[in-house]
This record gives structure tokens, C-alpha cells and sequence, in this order.
């Protein structure tokens, strides 16, 4: 039976630098044998894990069980070290592959983008950037070959979580053995071999030493991977920027050599090479590879699939069955018009999604140059069947077009059979062209791709002739309902631009600029669907924010009606009460159009402005601004560090503009902020004047506050620059408007504390009078003379405030009416004030108010109130007035047939209880006189 002699390391585990070189080995002597072996024979460290295993193994064929699962355990703890050592290796030589390709890469980019900017675009550097170009795709599939870091990651983890659950794992060698002898059977009274538990001992400290000398190899392959995922990372993200870059510049760099006829001589070896099997082998051989590497993508993308053909054929039914009256049948018009442009729209992009996705796949993780080419076929197939998809779906049978839209397409069932037709035909097409143009790298592009370019440019002009014809045209009805008089009258210019923009893509491509024309077509089709799309979608759009404005100020939606699909919506008698909502709604529509309108213009600009590189011209840089940036690495050794770099941000014209355009809409989000307050606050909870005031003020502040500071954002303005002249201005202000502030703190505490309300007759120093209105500067009082006192309200908290309760209590004296339509509310009201006003005993302060409450079909409700002192009789005294107003009406022949319940008598303290109860409520008008201070809101 072996026995272990002893144990060695070339230095101690905790003081070594390098854990993963360092490893435990062995010499061992048999019992039999008279000689020792050499005490430590130089191998190389994975060589020294792999002999030691083997000695655990021969112990363990001649020892008793229990030593011999000790070192069997042993034996396999010494493997899994050379293996993770062996990982260890590779993983650092694939950190420095990864590190000298970023910085190749990055000099390679900084580079080019130098040439660009000391000589511009010139024939040569475009050359360059081409080869660049064919050099990132070529990188790309060699990137391809490295297993995915994530999932090394998660199985080293893995494995150091099972290191940590080894239950013997050698930290107390006595006391573990004292178990193992226990659980092997050695009974108390026959103790077991001493050279047994010999063994055991110094196999568990050997156990001990693995087990951390395996962790701290763990933890090194962990950071490794750290490493070598942040190095891929980051040249993942500079290839995109370096992509773009290249994109950006080889627009209008000639891809080819102009068409001539040695270019017919080579359709027979292009077309031979276009079905050769060995690029099927190579894409075949490829998703075996992708497939065994990461099966969840692969997964995925069937679940993808298949989720977006389900909701397809769902869309589909629901849309069919929407027109067809089989669905939502009593729902509005609207509703319909809107559930059907959604569900045309997702129909539209079912199809090129699912291409999208197969494409994103194939060109993704490990790739081979087949899969490449085969994933931009892929691509520009997607984009092609969307502009197929999307006007195909508004011509479905019981369809958008056909169902909610007003205009009869004669030849509607035609055009949805030639799409359907021609749309599968341009679908393949531009997949073979594609694929034809990249093959053998781009030997074709020039003959096969060409031509088949110009035999779809052909059809593609044919089916814009079908379409677009001044007379007889498929969209010609469309231009004539929607268009127009101008757009119809100048439908032949359209006409001209439609089957112009393919021949020219045409002229283009034979002159040698396949890749400009290319660009083109890319934007033209993005352009066309986001056009469609929109116009699909707008409808439902304007339903949606009218249905969120009824949700938001709590209007009742207009009557419905029935038509031959279902219920229409009714136009709504808005009257006088909805006018001033009204008008606030459409300032607020007017606003989120021309913010669409921009959002479209400024979409439309970034897609085309590549195209046009003189373009960028027109948006100068008007200065730049440096910001301090904290980055962080791993060096050599792992560690983690931190550095600040400097990056500069050109501010151009195109800032300032969106700075001027953010300052502009905070500006009338402010000014509509009393109306929006009205509408949606006050509607639901009752405010006195002055808290309305108070949040009017904070609520403008904050407004324009953000819009300021979007707009510093735009413009590069930091705090750093500004937060010493910020200092200076405060400081400046403070001793410069002390009194000014002392009044905005002291109407804060005013109106919180509420020392008096609006109507209570209070002392103020010398001054006496009744609180006719609190605002947050400044409080008005009316004194018996009818004259207005305006005191600061710093006065409230620095002198004495007499509240003359018992000599201030009044009574007030509310009258509700109904009249006919036939006057506007705004006269009748004024001619209520003048009437009451001239009573006995009515009080001129606080003066009378007559409000408009509620507007009927046939009849509108005044409420009239007035104030009296306290002691009359108010009931009596409101008997009285009303039957003077009911009288006074009679005359005029303006009194309704049906006349409202009065409402009680209440004794009040001031106005709010008497005012704000219905005008908090009411977006009516109200008459108050002139002296009275209170707002005024008219209709």
C-alpha cells in the first residue's frame, strides 16, 4: 500500500502573486521498497497537477475504502486545477488577442477619420474605406470563433459554488478524520490503524491546499473573462462607430465600373456561381456550429417566429371581422377606425419582422462569410417586403381602405392581387441580388447584381406608373379627397417624381454608383412606410387624445348615433360652458401637432442628411464644450481603474434651434397653465383665490425652470460654468430685493396659515377693511369708503393683525334662475349685477356676482348672490330679491318655463364658502364689479 511521504509547494498559496503557477507536488515511497524517489522532479506546472492525480489514483487502488474516496476525490480536485489552469492560458492569450485588435481597430479609425478631416472624401480614401469595410466583415467572422463569454462565466461560477459545498473539504484535519473513521465503522473499543488515520490526515491538508488553490484560479479565470468581455465589448460598439463612419462616406464613392457589354459575358459563371452547393454546405455546416454554441438564440427565434405568425392570423381575423361587422360592432366609428389602423399596421410588418429576425440571427455570435451574405439578403428582403406589406394590408378585403375610409378605389381588389403577386417576385429578387452582389467578394456586383438591379427598377417604375397616373391612377381618388386642389392639380409633378426616382436609380447604378443607389432606395422605402404608417395611424391618434382629454377634465363624451357599420359619434352642442375648455384644447393640439411636425422633419433630416454630405454644411458648430468623463478598466493584473478623460461636444446650429424651440413651448405651457389649472384641477377640488394663485405662481416657475434647464442641456450650458455667477446673482438679489423676498415668504405663510379669508374684516396696523383678495405678494383690502388697499404681506408677520369677527360675520344671499338662450350669458349677467347692485341693503363690498352655472338645450342657469349684514332676516330678504329678478325677467320675456330649486341660506365668514363652491367648479362666466379684486372669469 502507498503512502504519502509528503507535500510541497514551490512557495506558500497566500503570499504567491500568481496563485495559478503555483502547484502542489508530491513524493511517495512504498512500504515494501528501501529507497525513496527523488524528493521534487522540475515539471511544468499542468504537468505536475496531472502526475499528482495519477498518485492519488494509485493510493486509492491499494488503500482501504475510506483513504482510498479520499483520494479519489483528491485525484479528480487535482484534474479539474489542470483544466482550469489549462483555461487560464488560453484565456489570457484571448485578452491579448482581444486588447491588440481594439487598439488596431482604434488607430485603424482614428486614422481614417484624421484623412477625412485634413483631406475630405477624395477617390483614394474612398477606395480606402471600402477595403476598411471588407476588412471589418472579414474580422467579423474570425471574431465569431471565440465562445461566448457569458456562458464561461456562468459555468465557472458554477463549478466555485460546488468547491464551497464539498463537505470534507480539509480546513480541520483531525476533526474531519475523527468523522470519516466514525461513518467508515471503526467502533470506539477497536480503534483503527494508525497508519489509516496517517493517511487520512495528510490527504485532507492535500485536499485543503487544492481546494484553495482552485478557487483562486476560479477567481482569476472570472476576471479574465471580465477582461476579455469588456475588451469585446468595447470593439464591438468601436466596429458599429467605425461601420457608420465608413457608411457615412462611401455614399457617393463609385462601387463599380460603368455598364458596358463584356458585362453580359459574365451572367453564365455568375449565375453558376450563384447556385454552386458549397456555400449551402458552408451555411449548413455554420448552423450546426450556432446551433451547439448557444441553442437558446435558436429558440428564440423559432419562438419569435412563431408568436409573430400567431398574432398575425389573430390581426387578420379581427380586422376582416371589423369590417365585415362581425367584431365591435357597438362600439363608434372611431373606435373601429382606430382598432383598424393598428391592426393594418402590425399585419404590414409581421412578415418583414420575421425576416428582420431571421437576418439579425444569422448575422449574429458565429458566423462564416455564407451566413453573412446570406443575412443581408435577409436584410434588404425585410425592408422590401415592408414596402409591399403595408399598402397590401390597406387594400385587404374589408380593410382599412375599403371600411373606413371615405373614398371608392375602383380597381382596389386588382391592386391587393398585383402586390401580392409582384410583392413575392421583388421579395426574392432583391435576396438574390444581394447575395449576387457579395459573392466571391463582389466579383458579380458589377454583371449579375446589376443586372437583376435594373430588371426590378423596371417593374418597380411600371407599378409606380399603375399607381400614380394623372388619369386612371389607383391613388388618384386618395389625392383628390385628401390632397387638395393644389396637390391635385399638381399630380402630374408626382407622377413625374415616382417613375423618375427608380430610373434614376437605374442611371445611377449603370454609371457605377450601385451602392448610392442603394442608400437611396433604403431611405426612399423608410421614408414611404413612416408616410403610410403615419397616415394609418392619425386617425386613431386624434380619437385616442380626445378620449385621454375626456379621462383628464372629466367631459361627458357627445352623444352617439347609429349607423349602417354601428354607433357614430355624434357632433357635441359645445355652448358657452365648454367654449373655454375648448379653446384650451386646442391650443394644446395645436402645440403636440407642431411638435409632430418638427419630430417628423427632424426623423426625415437624420435619414437623409448622409446622402447629402454638403448638407451638414448649413449647421455650422458654433462652439464646443469639453465634460470630464470617468472611465473604467481592468489592468494586467485584474484590478479594477478609474480615469478621467476629456470629451468634447460641438454645439451647433441645430442646438441653439432646439434650445430656442424648448424655451418657446415652455413659454406657452406656462402661459396655458391658468386654463390647464382650470380645466383639470379645479373641475375636481375646490380652491381658495389665494392657494390658486399661490400654485398658479409655483406651478409657471417650475415650467419654465425645466424648459430653461433643457434648453442649458442643448446648448452645453453646465452648472459648473455657471454656479459662481449663480452664487454672485443670488447674493446680488438678496441684498437688492429683501423687501420683495420678505413679501413672497410672508404671502407663503399667509396663505397657508390662513389669518383671514376673503370677505373677513381684519386690521392691519391702521388700516381696516375687508380681505378682497390674497395674492402671493401682496393682499388687497376694501375699506368702507370704497377705496382698495394693497399691503405687503410681510406686514401680516411683522405687525399686529386685528380679525374683527363679531363686527365682520355676513350673510350671503344666493338666487339660482333659469333664462333662455336667446341673450349671452356675458349681458344677462352684467344686467343681474346692475339690478341687484341698486337693492337697499345689499352691501357694495363685497359686491354682488351673477354666474353662469349650466347650459341646457333650451335654457341656461344664473346663479345670483349678494351680501348682507348680519341681524336681517336673509331668508325674508332673499324672498324678496328673487321675486324683484323674477319680475325683471318677465319683463324682459327671457324667464324659462321650468325654474330651479333655491338653495339654502348659509352664514359665511368670508367669500369662499360663498363663491369658490361653484366657481372652483365651473368654467362658466362670472360679472363681478371692477372694485371687487376677485378674477374674473369669463366664457
Amino acid at each position: 500500500m502507498a503512502m504519502i511521504v509528503a507535500a510541497t509547494t514551490s512557495q506558500t498559496l497566500a503570499q504567491s502573486q500568481t496563485y495559478y503557477r503555483t502547484t502542489p507536488t508530491y513524493t511517495y515511497s512504498t512500504a515494501t521498497s528501501t529507497s525513496t524517489a527523488p524528493a521534487t522532479i522540475p515539471l511544468t506546472r499542468i504537468e505536475s497537477a496531472r502526475q499528482s492525480a495519477d498518485q492519488f489514483r494509485m493510493i486509492a487502488r491499494s488503500a482501504v475504502p475510506v483513504v482510498a474516496q479520499i483520494a479519489s476525490e483528491n485525484a479528480e480536485f487535482a484534474d479539474q486545477w489542470a483544466d482550469v489552469a489549462s483555461t487560464n492560458d488560453g484565456l489570457a492569450q484571448r485578452v491579448r488577442d482581444a486588447n491588440e485588435k481594439l487598439a488596431s481597430t482604434q488607430y485603424d479609425f482614428n486614422d481614417v477619420n484624421a484623412k477625412l478631416t485634413h483631406y475630405g472624401l477624395t477617390p483614394t480614401i474612398g477606395l480606402l474605406l471600402q477595403h476598411k469595410r471588407e476588412q471589418l466583415d472579414a474580422r467579423q467572422v474570425q471574431d465569431s470563433r471565440t465562445i461566448f463569454t457569458s456562458d464561461e462565466l456562468k459555468r465557472s461560477r458554477q463549478q466555485q459554488l460546488e468547491l464551497e459545498m464539498v463537505r470534507y473539504d480539509g480546513s480541520d484535519p483531525v476533526g474531519q478524520t475523527a468523522k470519516l473513521i466514525a461513518e467508515a465503522g471503526y467502533a470506539a473499543n477497536n480503534a483503527a490503524p494508525v497508519n489509516v488515520v496517517s493517511q487520512l490526515q495528510r490527504l485532507l491538508d492535500q485536499r485543503h491546499q487544492w481546494l484553495t488553490s482552485l478557487n483562486l484560479s476560479y477567481q482569476d479565470s472570472q476576471n479574465r473573462l471580465g477582461e476579455l468581455d469588456s475588451a469585446t465589448t468595447s470593439s464591438a460598439k468601436l466596429t458599429n462607430d467605425y461601420r457608420e463612419l465608413i457608411a457615412r462616406h462611401v455614399i457617393w464613392i463609385r462601387s463599380g465600373e460603368p455598364i458596358s457589354f463584356r458585362d453580359a459575358g459574365k451572367l453564365s459563371p455568375g449565375l453558376s456561381a450563384l447556385f454552386n452547393s458549397r456555400r449551402s454546405e458552408d451555411i449548413g455546416f455554420t448552423l450546426q456550429r450556432k446551433w451547439r454554441a448557444d441553442p437558446v438564440s435558436g429558440l428564440g427565434l423559432f419562438a419569435t417566429v412563431l408568436s409573430i405568425m400567431f398574432f398575425r392570423l389573430i390581426g387578420r381575423s379581427w380586422l376582416v371581422g371589423i369590417g365585415s361587422r362581425n367584431h365591435m360592432k357597438d362600439s363608434s366609428a372611431g373606435s373601429r377606425k382606430a382598432a383598424a389602423g393598428v391592426l393594418t399596421t402590425m399585419m404590414g410588418f409581421a412578415i418583414p419582422g420575421i425576416l428582420y429576425a431571421v437576418a439579425r440571427w444569422l448575422g449574429m455570435g458565429i458566423v462564416s462569410e455564407s451566413t453573412l451574405h446570406a443575412s443581408s439578403g435577409l436584410y434588404a428582403a425585410a425592408l422590401v417586403s415592408l414596402v409591399v406589406e403595408v399598402p397590401r394590408q390597406l387594400l385587404r378585403n374589408n380593410g382599412y381602405m375599403q371600411r373606413h375610409v371615405a373614398v371608392e378605389l375602383p380597381k382596389r381588389q386588382r391592386a391587393f392581387q398585383y402586390l401580392t403577386l409582384i410583392g413575392f417576385g421583388l421579395v426574392l429578387a432583391s435576396y438574390i441580388i444581394t447575395i449576387s452582389g457579395l459573392m466571391d467578394r463582389g466579383v458579380w456586383h458589377d454583371s449579375l447584381s446589376r443586372f437583376g438591379f435594373v430588371i426590378v427598377m423596371l417593374l418597380v417604375t411600371w407599378t409606380a406608373h399603375l399607381a400614380l397616373r394623372p388619369t386612371g391612377g389607383l391613388v388618384e381618388p386618395l389625392i383628390a379627397k385628401f390632397g387638395g386642389s393644389v396637390i391635385h392639380r399638381i399630380r402630374l409633378v408626382i407622377y413625374l417624381v415616382g417613375i423618375g426616382f427608380p430610373l434614376g436609380m437605374i442611371v445611377l447604378s449603370s454609371l457605377g454608383y450601385g451602392s448610392t443607389a442603394n442608400e437611396f432606395i433604403e431611405r426612399a422605402i423608410v421614408t414611404l412606410v413612416g408616410g403610410l404608417v403615419a397616415a394609418t395611424l392619425w386617425s386613431g391618434m386624434k380619437i385616442g387624445s380626445a378620449r385621454a382629454w375626456q379621462m383628464l377634465t372629466g367631459s361627458t363624451p357627445p352623444p352617439q348615433q347609429s349607423d349602417q357599420y354601428g354607433v357614430i359619434e355624434a357632433p357635441s352642442d359645445v355652448g358657452v360652458l365648454g367654449e373655454h375648455s375648448l379653446e384650451l384644447k386646442h391650443h394644446l393640439a395645436f402645440l403636440c401637432q407642431c411638435a409632430l411636425v418638427v419630430g417628423a422633419i427632424v426623423c426625415v433630416g437624420q435619414l437623409w442628411i448622409d446622402v447629402f454630405p454638403d448638407v451638414r454644411m448649413g449647421n455650422p458648430v458654433v462652439w464646443s464644450v469639453q465634460d470630464s468623463v470617468t472611465r473604467a478598466s481592468f489592468d494586467a493584473s485584474g484590478q479594477a481603474v478609474t480615469e478621467t478623460v476629456l470629451e468634447t461636444t460641438p454645439i451647433t446650429a441645430f442646438h441653439l434651434l432646439m434650445a430656442a424651440a424648448t424655451l418657446f413651448v415652455a413659454f406657452q405651457l406656462a402661459k396655458l397653465l391658468p386654463a390647464m389649472f382650470d380645466a383639470l384641477v379645479l373641475q375636481r377640488v375646490s380652491f381658495d383665490e389665494g392657494m390658486e394663485h399661490l400654485s398658479l405662481v409655483l406651478g409657471r416657475c417650475l415650467l419654465f425652470g425645466i424648459g430653461c434647464f433643457i434648453a442649458c442641456k442643448w446648448i452645453g450650458v453646465r452648472w459648473e460654468a455657471i454656479q459662481w455667477l449663480a452664487v454672485g446673482l443670488t447674493i446680488g438679489l438678496g441684498f437688492g430685493l429683501q423687501d420683495m423676498v420678505r413679501n413672497l415668504f410672508g404671502g407663503i405663510i399667509v396663505l397657508f396659515e390662513k389669518p383671514a379669508r376673503l370677505g373677513d374684516l381684519i386690521s392691519v396696523g391702521k388700516i381696516t377693511g375687508r380681505v378682497a383678495s390674497q395674492k402671493l405678494r401682496t393682499t388687497v383690502l376694501s375699506d368702507d369708503d370704497g377705496r382698495e388697499v394693497i399691503i405687503p404681506n410681510k406686514n401680516f408677520v411683522s405687525e399686529e393683525v386685528v380679525h374683527w369677527m363679531g363686527a365682520g360675520r355676513l350673510n350671503v344671499i344666493p338666487i339660482e334662475v333659469a333664462v333662455t338662450r336667446d341673450e349671452r350669458p356675458a349681458d344677462l349677467c352684467r344686467m343681474l349685477y346692475e339690478l341687484v347692485i341698486e337693492q337697499p341693503d345689499v352691501l357694495l363690498t363685497p359686491a354682488p356676482q351673477a354666474t353662469l352655472v349650466c347650459v341646457g338645450k333650451r335654457s341656461q342657469r344664473i346663479e345670483v348672490r349678494a351680501w348682507i349684514e348680519d341681524g336681517q332676516d336673509a331668508t325674508r330678504f332673499r324672498d324678496s330679491l328673487h321675486q324683484i329678478v323674477i319680475k325683471f325677467l318677465t319683463e324682459k320675456n327671457w324667464l324659462a318655463g321650468t325654474q330651479p330649486t333655491q338653495p339654502s341660506i348659509r352664514e359665511v365668514g368670508g367669500l369662499e364658502a360663498g363663491t369658490r363652491e361653484r366657481s372652483g367648479r365651473n368654467s362658466g362666466s362670472v360679472f363681478r364689479s371692477p372694485g371687487s379684486g376677485n378674477r374674473n372669469r369669463s366664457a
